[in-house]
């Protein structure tokens, strides 16, 4: 088992931080944009933030697959931003498990990485209740991380 963490670099990455300190060790890496904040993170890699750019996009697209195929992770966990679509796009591909964590902050509107992602996702959490009804049956109540 080789699971790719996978968010943005803001307030994703500190859930996500929770989530890797929650979890039992194994071999893993992070994907996420480049910052001061990032820089000294173990095992990353680091991409230019992709923003709305398309051009991005299919730059981190390309990236990604690059490093899928090197690391092939069996798993991606994300919490988001627009970071997460080529690590869920080439994740399926490769057949890994996709897993999304909504953010803490989406209490009753979907972020647009989750509704974008919801179908690909294998496992869809959600940290409140109000988000089960504007998803669907696919998504579990998890619980706040904290």
């Amino acid at each position: 088992m080789k699971i790719a963490f996978v968010c943005s670099h803001g307030g994703h990455l500190t859930e996500m931080e929770i989530i890797i300190e929650s979890l039992p060790r194994v071999p893993s890496f992070t994907i996420t944009y480049e910052s001061p904040r990032t820089a000294t993170l173990p095992n990353a890699y680091l991409i230019r933030n992709i923003g709305s750019n398309p051009i991005r996009m299919l730059v981190a697209l390309i990236r990604v697959c690059m490093i899928f195929s090197e690391e092939r992770p069996t798993a991606v966990i994300s919490t988001g931003s627009e970071i997460a679509i080529p690590a869920f796009l080439i994740g399926k591909l490769m057949r890994a498990r996709c897993i999304f964590v909504e953010s803490l902050t989406r209490v009753t509107r979907p972020s647009g990485s989750g509704f974008l992602l919801y179908p690909f996702s294998d496992l869809f959490l959600v940290q409140w209740s109000p988000l089960l009804t504007r998803y669907g049956h696919r998504a579990e109540q998890a619980g706040a991380i904290s």
